[in-house]
């Protein structure tokens, strides 16, 4: 499977990120540049072309181009300026002296109004022009003098078009040395951007390799530790360090578990392996008749059922604590439940001498609960307690509301009573008065009821009775709002 780099991807995104800034930001500076040079050499065709278009005057019933009159003292007009007249009225044309006998292009705007273009010279430069319409002007005193004659002639009906020209070579020239000088400086400071930038990403994602490196260095004792976040790992990660902290606690747990399970396992073998062993060394020890051998075989025979009834606990044990359908919370009378299940432990009670003392009441006490779980739970509670209790005692079940919580009771007296009774939950944990029943008690009904209890919000508790010091187990469920009939 392919990876993908941050690294790279920060490098190639960033680095794209400035050379589209470059782009534009040269593109803006070229774009300024080339309309600034336009501009000003426009504006000094337009200025030149304003001073000819006043140069032509009607003079004697003839045309005077005055341009030519102060030729001999204007050495650039001369020399650089390149314009043509056109006499549309008698088809005549007047060019600058550095046209030679060459033409610009005619053109002008409609009705004779300034018109830019580029052109094409006609030695092969590349120029601006402007073209226009102009009309000669009249003098007072040659208005007097056609008076005069009697023959007066209207400006107007001698119109010139004029074509004013520069060689734009020299800004061509500008604008492509400008352009490479862009072009070179934006790759040059791509490649310095490339650079810098790689080295900050490198700085940045330091604390990441070494986040990185430490996970990869740790043995495999090490694995369920808290990792040693560096003091400059980036806020956006420090959520995800401290998720696959949780990770490892719940690995440390689940290695605990294990620890746990091999440890109750091994505790658990020892005895009916012992006692196998025993059983068949003492058979070999000497001659046997059969009938002595048939009572080893017997013994060898029970024990191998107590290894199997094991092996089912085991078993048992190893699915505790995993996910399962998660547990239908109602309203449910939790009386009834434990009456239910109290009618198939009555028998066994009968028949060891003891007393059952129903204190519970006859009115419903109903809690949200999942009553599979609840017979689950109350199930294992009184068979215990039946079975552990001490020959002729008796049995107190009991049951109360408070406020927002239902508690339920069983206890019995007992001649084993544990130094902790909290540890009556762990897997596999039994008291010696329970050490020889391991075909109807499997060490681990207690801890599924605990189990049962959790997944229902709920609490189960051991401990000594207040009032005559028998060991007592108590359900702890919230209390459902609307009671239903019993």
């Amino acid at each position: 499977m392919s990876t993908t780099s941050i690294r790279r991807t920060l490098l190639i995104r960033c680095g794209v990120g400035i050379g589209v800034l470059l782009f534009l930001l040269s593109a803006a500076i070229y774009l300024l540049v080339r309309g600034s040079l336009y501009r000003e050499l426009d504006d000094s065709i337009k200025d030149t072309a304003a001073i000819l278009a006043n140069q032509v005057e009607l003079e004697d019933e003839s045309i005077t181009y005055e341009w030519q009159e102060g030729i001999g003292t204007n050495r650039g007009l001369a020399e650089d300026a390149l314009f043509q007249f056109w006499n549309e009225a008698h088809g005549t044309t007047t060019r600058s002296p550095s046209l030679h006998w060459r033409d610009l292009p005619k053109f002008a705007g409609v009705d004779g109004t300034p018109l830019m273009r580029s052109i094409l010279l006609a030695d092969g430069h590349r120029g601006r022009a402007v073209g226009l319409t102009v009309y000669p002007f009249v003098l007072p005193g040659e208005m007097t003098a056609m008076k005069e004659r009697g023959r007066i002639i209207d400006p107007a009906t001698l119109p010139h078009t004029l074509v004013v020209a520069r060689d734009a070579e020299p800004v061509y020239h500008a604008l492509t040395n400008l352009r490479l000088i862009l072009a070179a400086g934006g790759l040059l400071t791509l490649g310095i951007g490339f650079l810098l930038v790689g080295r900050a990403i490198r700085s940045s994602l330091e604390p990441i390799d070494r986040l990185s490196d430490e996970v990869q260095a740790r043995a495999s004792h090490q694995l369920d530790e808290a990792l040693d976040l560096p003091d400059d790992l980036p806020a956006e990660l420090t959520g995800l360090a401290r998720s696959f902290d949780v990770l490892l606690s719940r690995v440390a747990a689940i290695r605990q578990r294990e620890r746990d399970f091999i440890r109750h396992a091994a505790h658990e073998l020892r005895t009916p392996i012992a006692g196998l062993r025993a059983t068949t060394d003492l058979a070999l020890s000497q001659e046997r008749d059969a009938a002595a051998y048939a009572g080893h075989l017997r013994s060898c025979q029970q024990t191998a059922i107590d290894l199997g009834e094991l092996v089912k606990r085991l078993s048992a044990l190893a699915r505790i604590g995993q996910p399962a359908a998660p547990a239908s919370m109602e309203p449910v009378d939790v009386l009834k439940i434990l009456a239910s299940s109290l009618e198939r432990f009555m028998p066994l009670a009968e028949a060891r001498g003891l007393q059952v003392a129903d204190e519970t009441g006859s009115e419903p006490l109903m809690a949200l609960g999942d009553a599979a779980l609840l017979k689950i739970i109350f199930n294992n509670l009184l068979d215990n307690a039946v079975t552990y209790a001490a020959p002729g005692g008796c049995l107190r079940l009991r049951g109360h509301r408070t406020e927002h919580q239902v508690l339920v009771s069983i206890s019995n007296p007992t001649e084993d009573f544990p130094d902790d009774p909290e540890r009556l939950f762990e897997p596999l944990f039994r008291r010696e008065s329970s050490r020889h029943d391991a075909e109807s008690h499997l060490g681990i009904g207690l801890t599924l009821s605990l189990e049962a209890a959790r997944a229902m919000n709920g609490e189960l508790r051991a401990g000594k009775a207040e009032d005559r010091g028998d060991l007592e187990f108590t359900l702890v469920l919230a209390a459902a709002r609307h009671p239903v009939a019993r």
